[in-house]
């Protein structure tokens, strides 16, 4: 949680790696455990929440299968029928920038892994038009998979209440070291390291990511769950001593159980500190001039606390949050320097004609125009780059190593077969898990879901305009939320069977 914001969001190949060997190392840890479970282990989350999962791992696993079979050789014919734009690739190979590369070693060995520019005779292509790139990308989404499924199944209240309080406390850390880095700016990350791009408004970094945008993408991510604690602790109606539980319950949750009433322990000073970091990271949001990340937050900002302070039984706390948080937001920004956030505030009045918005625009509209020539199963996972090339519209970039919206991306590289995938596996988790999460009322715990729930809808929302979810940090954060909401879906039946999690919750906090 901690490595992949500061690894500069986990973009480069050896982050990525680290992130993956990080997922593996602890599902094998986590799978020997099941093998062999110790007597401290928790039990088993109820049967009732194995159906879920399996409806779940349907679409995904499924989906790693096309993505696998995007790898097969076939013939070339075969190939024309159903991805005729991968056809056309490997037809229309350019001889001249083989022999152009051939001059230096380096550059002709790269070539030669690349199947485009492979001139001898061969029957059989793959749909991927860089097998290379695709096979990253699976391991990447393979383990992004595992650290959901991982959390989903061994998460329960008190572990849930202590990793989005990890969460929380990281992203605070990531919006500060952000903040200071843009009044200290020397052009370098980290004071030390020069970064790839400049925008024409400037640097494009913020804080350990490379581009502000992403780093918008993580914070959004972060604010509402820091908000859902400071609801959860100010709370007065939470405010009663919890009842003894029974001593088969506090022998299989330990010291949980055994905290002191809330009252003992001062949540309100405890809810001021929570609101003080989410206001933090509403700071640093609007200081990343993220476009995107500031409309979607602030749309994701307005459910969030609609759907809170239906929970919140005091009028008073009511007020005071919504009120207060932006009247201090507000006012830090204007402490920091107002003029680059109004300024970049201004353009959404005249955003059909802003220039980057413009581009995109054009590049959309030629995604869309070419798109059936990779309509049935794509061009290859992490092919988008290689397969648009030679497409790129006139008067944008030389070359577009993203489609800035996800979803248009997703059927260019997996086509339809991919996209009905996961359509049906975001449906499903929907249904099942979102939905309910972000109108559940029974108990404490439905804070927290709540604001998971608006999390994962705030950075859906952005990757209508953007590529967020194709960064290792954001893509981590987003699977473990994800998990987590499916996690504490077990934990919420109100019957006696959901009590232990419900009770366990109040303790962590507290201590």
């Amino acid at each position: 949680m901690a490595f992949t914001p500061l690894a500069f969001g986990t973009v480069e190949p050896w982050a990525i790696a680290f992130m993956e060997w990080g997922i593996v190392t602890l599902a094998l840890v986590f799978a020997l455990s099941r093998l062999w479970p110790s007597g401290a282990a928790v039990p088993d989350a109820p049967a009732s929440g194995k159906p879920a999962l399996l409806g779940l791992a349907l679409p995904i696993g499924l989906f790693l299968l096309l993505t696998v079979a995007q790898l097969v050789p076939m013939p070339l014919s075969w190939l024309r029928v159903i991805s005729p734009g991968s056809a056309r690739m490997y037809s229309s190979v350019d001889a001249a920038t083989w022999e152009r590369v051939q001059a230096g070693a380096t550059e002709a060995r790269a070539a030669r892994r690349d199947p485009l520019l492979q001139l001898e005779n061969r029957t059989r292509w793959p749909i991927s038009v860089n097998p290379d790139r695709t096979r990253g990308r699976i391991l990447l989404l393979a383990s992004l998979v595992a650290l959901f499924f991982m959390v989903a199944r061994w998460a329960d209240g008190p572990r849930a209440v202590s990793i989005l309080k990890a969460v929380t406390i990281i992203g605070f850390l990531v919006a500060v070291f952000g903040l200071v880095q843009l009044l200290s700016w020397n052009g370098k990350l980290y004071w030390v390291r020069k970064i790839p791009t400049v925008s024409e408004e400037g640097p494009t970094a913020f804080g350990p990511f490379v581009n502000h945008d992403h780093f918008a993408g993580y914070v959004e991510m972060i604010i509402p769950v820091a908000l859902s604690l400071a609801f959860w602790l100010v709370d007065r109606q939470r405010t009663r001593s919890l009842p003894a539980p029974p001593a088969e319950e506090e022998d299989r949750w330990g010291v949980a159980f055994r905290a002191h009433p809330p009252e003992a322990r001062g949540r309100l000073s405890q809810g001021t500190l929570a609101s003080f970091v989410a206001v933090i990271l509403l700071v640093s949001l609007f200081f990343s001039l993220s476009r995107g990340g500031i409309l979607s937050a602030c749309i994701s900002g307005a459910v969030l606390l609609i759907m809170l302070c239906r929970r919140i039984a005091s009028r008073l706390v009511r007020t005071l949050i919504v009120v207060t948080l932006p009247i201090v937001v507000i006012a830090i920004i204007a402490l920091i320097g107002a003029e680059a956030v109004k300024k970049q505030l201004g353009t959404y009045a005249s955003m059909s004609s802003e220039s980057s918005f413009q581009v995109r625009a054009i590049l959309w509209g030629r995604l869309a125009r070419e798109l059936p020539a990779y309509a049935w199963v794509g061009s290859g996972l992490g092919t988008f780059e290689d397969s648009f090339a030679p497409l790129t519209p006139a008067g944008t970039v030389g070359r577009w190593d993203r489609a800035h919206n996800d979803y248009l991306q997703l059927l260019w590289e997996a086509g339809i077969a991919g996209g009905i995938l996961f359509a049906l596996g975001a449906w499903t988790f929907a249904r099942r898990f979102w939905y309910p999460a972000l109108v559940a009322r029974d108990g404490s715990i439905d804070l927290f879901r709540v604001g998971m729930a608006v999390s994962l809808l705030s950075i859906a929302l952005h990757s209508i305009v953007d590529f967020c979810l194709q960064l290792g940090a954001n893509a981590f954060l987003c699977a473990l939320l994800a998990g987590l909401i499916v996690a504490l879906h077990r934990g919420s039946d109100p019957s006696p069977v959901g009590q232990p999690a419900v009770r366990a919750l109040e303790g962590p906090w507290t201590e």
